[in-house]
């Protein structure tokens, strides 16, 4: 029945890992939504999640990781005006003296709850997680986890979703 929504939250997890330091890398999140279907997500939160051992490797003003959720793997830069990119996570360092330490909160959390409608509509297939690291020794990997609740849409609807993410191409 078209418009119905659900009540609680569902999760999506995805993970990915450089193919080499500081390359833009592309893994699909699995999300078992037929690109037919008409289903559109309303994202309500994402938990990026990134190893200690990989925020070590962030030693100086130009190193980051950039961990991005994206409706395509086509992208060759993680650009926020490409509107294949629905959101983009970036750590880098802050540095506060020699001797002192910037503490991170993890995950890193994005709260889309208080958004018109609950949060993000997207459509949930093709979803990607992408990885790229900056000015880094050696290659990374990014987690997401993703909370979400599943909307049906008219054909109308769905497809004017579709256009906006640019996921036909």
């Amino acid at each position: 029945m078209p418009g119905v929504r659900e009540q609680y939250a569902n999760k999506f997890y995805g993970s990915v890992t450089e193919t080499a330091a500081n390359t833009l890398t592309f893994k699909e999140i699995p999300t078992n939504v037929d690109v037919f279907s008409k289903i559109a997500w309303v994202l309500h939160r994402l938990e990026w999640f990134v190893a200690q051992t990989d925020l070590d490797k962030i030693a100086g003003a130009n190193d980051e990781i950039r961990m991005a959720l994206c409706s395509t793997d086509k992208l060759t830069t993680l650009a926020l005006n490409d509107a294949g990119l629905i959101d983009l996570c970036t750590a880098s360092s802050i540095m506060v003296t020699l001797a002192s330490w910037q503490f991170f909160n993890k995950p890193f959390i994005r709260d889309f709850s208080t958004m018109p409608g609950g949060g993000l509509i997207i459509a949930p297939r093709p979803l990607y997680i992408a990885a790229q690291g900056n000015s880094l020794a050696s290659a990374i990997t990014a987690e997401v986890r993703g909370y979400f609740t599943a909307q049906e849409l008219k054909a109308d609807e769905y497809l004017e979703l579709v256009d906006f993410y640019r996921i036909v191409r």
